[in-house]
């Protein structure tokens, strides 16, 4: 049995397709047409609203890079030390790249293991 994906609810999934069950399935489509009337089920949450701290608006930008998305996240490292390591774990696995996927990961661990250096006394 699948339960529905809904906070606070306890019913099951009938369609495994479904991430909801009936109910909360219909109480979203009613949230839609009527979206004041939040009585009754428990209304679904879309991840972003799940999960705000991971989610940030890029207000209907085309592209981003790296260097915009540590923007988008605050990251705070005079260093250099986070972004190198987080560009490298993003860029790993890239087609393009000479380096393997284990050595990119590697070089980031190294760039953490750095920063913990750094940052001891802390």
């Amino acid at each position: 049995m699948i339960k529905c994906r809904s906070l606070g609810c306890t019913h099951p999934v009938i369609n495994p397709e479904k991430d909801f069950c009936q109910t909360c399935e219909q109480q979203m489509q009613q949230e839609l047409l009527h979206p004041d009337n939040t009585e009754g089920h428990p209304v679904a949450q879309s991840l972003p609203q799940k999960y705000q701290k991971y989610f940030r608006s890029v207000g209907g930008v085309g592209e981003i890079d790296i260097y915009a998305v540590h923007q988008l996240f605050n990251i705070q490292d005079p260093s250099g030390c986070i972004q190198s390591a987080s560009k490298k774990l993003l860029l790993s696995g890239n087609l393009e790249s000479e380096k393997s996927i284990h050595q990119t990961i590697e070089e980031a661990r190294d760039s953490l293991t750095r920063w913990l250096e750094l940052n001891s006394a802390n």
